[in-house]
């Protein structure tokens, strides 16, 4: 059902639902419930999601993080947007064997200055 709703809300084009999204994939009391906000920002490509995925992310390299798969989500979200702001969180989740080979690819994926 999330996934459904997430799908029919990147359909709408409402500039509300990113600034919802990324309320929702940073929101810590709610981690459990980020991971298709955190897939919706991505869809969206709006302002607010590298931020967010950013933060998420960021959250998410604590020891003994339970969210591996919200991790691996913006991960993968951040390397599909391709912003030179995610490298230092990308380099980052390098160190978590979980998230490597995912972290790889994104930072493959971002555009080096000239």
């Amino acid at each position: 059902r999330c996934a459904a709703a997430a799908h029919a809300l990147a359909r709408l084009g409402d500039p509300r639902t990113a600034r919802a999204a990324a309320a929702l994939a940073t929101n810590e009391l709610r981690v459990a419930y980020a991971l298709h906000p955190v897939r919706l920002l991505t869809e969206l490509r709006a302002p607010e999601a590298v931020p967010a995925l950013i933060t998420t992310l960021r959250r998410r390299l604590r020891p003994h993080d339970p969210y591996r798969r919200v991790a691996l989500a913006c991960v993968e979200g951040l390397g599909e947007l391709g912003d030179p702001r995610a490298e230092s969180v990308l380099n980052d989740a390098l160190a978590h064997p979980a998230l490597a080979e995912a972290a790889v690819h994104a930072l493959a994926r971002i555009p080096r200055p000239r």
